[in-house]
């Protein structure tokens, strides 16, 4: 299960080898971080034997979740409304920007993991299917206005960290399996500080809109 700190300085990495740029990187660095008002920080994980590059993008705010929101629910962010009609210009923005950097590359390219880091929280995108972040962004992003109050416990807790989606364990025999579909809008995990080197995590349902514990699910 991930942590806050993933990363492990003495593992050395046997899988696809990871370079700091790409062919039309900067051009893509330069949309997010426009549409996003964030600095960009990114890694790309070039796989010569499936021909592919994947990305793994940090959006640093100078602000935190709630600002994001308010912009949200003003129509400001980014110069976009973000009503229901008008919620997916964030996962156009993305796409297009991306089919550019496809276009300028050596190899398909796609991102494989989308984390933003607000002063308060940071939230983690994984890939479910190709494409899949640009093309739920969008959505995403409005579903954590409408489910904010129930996950930060009725705006008494901030989790420092959100995984969008966890993943059930199918290795495990547990009565409380839910056998679901795997999808952005069912399940998220959750971080919260207990203080003193403790942490709690929690799964949040967001069809139920309440919290379940991890043992049976997977952070990515």
């Amino acid at each position: 299960m991930s942590s806050k700190n993933r990363s492990n300085k003495n593992h050395k990495y046997t899988g696809p080898k990871t370079y700091e740029a790409t062919d039309g990187l900067d051009d893509f660095l330069r949309v997010l971080e426009k549409y996003f008002f964030a600095t960009a920080k990114v890694k790309c994980k070039h796989d010569s034997i499936k021909n592919r590059t994947d990305l793994i993008i940090d959006l640093h705010h100078n602000f935190g979740i709630t600002e994001c929101l308010r912009h949200f629910n003003n129509g400001d962010w980014g110069n976009y409304n973000f009503s229901d009609e008008n919620r997916s210009n964030i996962s156009n923005s993305l796409s297009k920007a991306l089919d550019k950097l496809n276009q300028e590359s050596s190899y398909p390219t796609d991102i494989l993991e989308l984390s933003l880091h607000f002063k308060d929280t940071s939230m983690i995108i994984s890939r479910l299917h190709r494409h899949s972040i640009p093309e739920h962004a969008s959505r995403i992003l409005t579903a954590v206005g409408k489910h904010f109050v129930y996950f930060t416990k009725g705006l008494t807790e901030m989790p420092y960290e959100i995984f969008v989606p966890v993943f059930e364990d199918t290795s495990i025999s547990c009565p409380t399996k839910m056998n679901m579909e795997t999808s952005y809008y069912n399940f998220w995990g959750l971080y919260f500080d207990k203080g003193e080197q403790e942490h709690e995590a929690l799964i949040y349902s967001l069809q139920q809109k309440k919290f379940y514990e991890e043992n049976i699910f997977l952070f990515e």
